[in-house]
């Protein structure tokens, strides 16, 4: 009877948990979570201790991100069920402390796209491009020594990688202005201005986005174009996260070379530096609107020596560009130019990650006072970190702004380079990198970092022609990037974001990004 009656009492409980599951009404215990099964979405919710809830968290970039737990993860495989998701999550009280992280590529920053206490929407499905308006043939014929627009338009989810958006439209000898490492995503490059290696022909990555389906906090699916939404289409061009989730871009295309660009990455000696910092300063003054030569230069230092690499590129294939004939007078490790697909550029500066970064933006003046100043800056923070012995890996990349590009865009963008770029500039990013196990030195290793940071920021700022622009792409969580976009931007940006999410969700329920709320005004 014993045995009878636990078997009878398995198979009710088991009937009662089926029909429980089947009308939606399991309870998780966290709201969010509830509030996405009610809904429906039960086939793509997924919990802890699940294999597609560790593969998510496993592909952040930020080794910090990856050690968060959030109660669960949604992850959308189409707009409308973005949109069920955000409805599902904004009708639930925000009450308490939690809220809801969005992920596309998942290479920002620590806490930018993940969360803790809450939900986290998980793009990652949302990956596919594709070409409208495109020939059948590839438009190599179309080639004729200079890059030009072709009538064919890139639509791109907002989680897919720039190695894969890239290979994918070589296949007709055509590119956007994308990302350069093949590891980052669409979405957070694109929402934060993005620059390209085609930048200095196009604009910025924001500026050749025509076309952005958004889903808006009340579940809206809309587009936002120069006829339709204009003010949100002009928000979205370095606004960040703060308007909606876009679940779609379409970007204009233009032509490459059917034989390859010309460039790659070499590593010179450190004992040529100063002939480095020379032709780089002479690069970003020379490149004008039209130029097809992009070129960043990075700094490495473990304490005890010293690298440095350099990135050139031609996009017409040009071998013997005279931008970066200073480099064959000097001596070399590697030299990894040549004639090649951009792909492999994409593929050769990819980094997957899984180590625990900090770093922090400037705009500096493009002068050699600028960049011997950044050398002592550098050399001094790698020495003081090497002395208290804290196992800091520092990076300093200087990458081109130049002028031009405040008026390269005829749609018009937030970034308010405009009034905020009195010279061609240099946007110099400068971090550390901690092994995940090295994770207690966070504290120091930071302090130092900053302190770092600071020095050159007043050194530029007691200078003629000082910008103030903060790149969001690489800024601290500390930088206020959305006030460096100036006075006027940023009301307008509170206007638009008023206007679309009239509750604020995406200002105080979706956390990380530079948040407009907490943008400040500046002189």
């Amino acid at each position: 009877m014993v045995a009878k009656h636990l078997v009878f009492v398995v198979a009710t409980l088991g009937t009662t948990l089926t029909a429980v599951s089947q009308s939606n009404e399991v309870t998780t215990g966290f709201k969010g979570c509830d509030a996405l099964l009610d809904s429906g979405l039960n086939d793509i919710v997924v919990f802890p201790g699940s294999s597609a809830y560790n593969t998510s968290m496993s592909t952040y970039y930020s080794s910090e991100n990856r050690r968060v737990q959030p109660w669960c993860i949604v992850q959308p495989r189409s707009a409308q069920q973005v949109s069920t998701v955000v409805q599902a999550l904004g009708n639930v009280s925000g009450a308490g402390h939690w809220g809801v992280a969005v992920r596309s590529g998942g290479h920002g920053y620590t806490g930018s796209n993940a969360i803790r206490y809450g939900v986290i929407i998980d793009l990652t499905f949302l990956n596919s491009t594709e070409l409208v308006q495109a020939s059948h043939d590839n438009e190599a014929s179309h080639w004729n020594g200079t890059s030009v627009i072709s009538t064919s338009i890139a639509r791109i989810h907002p989680a897919a990688k720039w190695g894969n958006i890239i290979s994918y439209l070589e296949q007709y000898n055509l590119s956007v202005t994308g990302g350069r490492s093949g590891d980052v995503g669409a979405a957070g490059l694109l929402l934060a201005g993005g620059i390209s290696y085609h930048s200095q022909l196009w604009g910025m990555s924001c500026d050749n986005v025509i076309n952005y389906e958004v889903v808006l906090a009340n579940g809206s699916i809309i587009e936002a174009n120069r006829h339709h939404n204009k003010d949100l289409f002009r928000a979205l061009k370095g606004g960040g996260n703060n308007f909606g989730i876009v679940t779609r871009f379409d970007m204009r295309t233009f032509t490459l070379p059917p034989d390859g660009v010309y460039g790659g990455l070499m590593v010179p000696t450190w004992d040529s530096v100063d002939t480095v910092k020379h032709q780089f300063v002479d690069y970003v003054h020379s490149i004008g609107m039209g130029s097809h030569d992009h070129e960043f230069v990075v700094w490495r230092s473990n304490g005890t020596d010293h690298n440095m690499m350099v990135m050139t590129v031609s996009t017409d294939g040009n071998k013997a560009s005279p931008n970066f004939l200073p480099f064959d007078n000097i001596s070399t490790d590697y030299d990894f130019r040549a004639l090649q697909p951009l792909s492999n550029l994409a593929a050769s500066t990819s980094d997957t990650g899984g180590s625990y970064d900090m770093a922090f933006v400037l705009t500096l003046q493009a002068t050699m006072d600028i960049m011997d100043k950044c050398e002592e800056v550098f050399l001094s923070l790698a020495k003081d970190v090497k002395q208290a012995q804290i196992p800091l890996s520092i990076t300093a990349v200087f990458q081109p702004l130049p002028k031009h590009l405040a008026s390269a865009s005829s749609d018009g963008n937030v970034l308010g380079l405009k009034q905020n770029l009195p010279d061609s500039s240099i946007i110099f990013d400068i971090g550390g990198t901690l092994e995940d196990s090295a994770i207690e030195y966070e504290g120091v290793a930071y302090s130092k970092l900053a302190k770092a940071v600071e020095e050159l920021r007043l050194f530029s700022a007691a200078r003629e022609r000082h910008s103030s622009y903060v790149y969001m792409n690489y800024a601290n969580p500390e930088q206020d990037t959305i006030g460096s976009y100036g006075n006027d931007n940023v009301e307008f940006l509170k206007y638009v974001a008023a206007k679309y999410d009239a509750h604020g969700f995406f200002q105080y329920r979706v956390s990380g990004g530079a948040k407009l709320s907490r943008a400040g005004y500046h002189d």
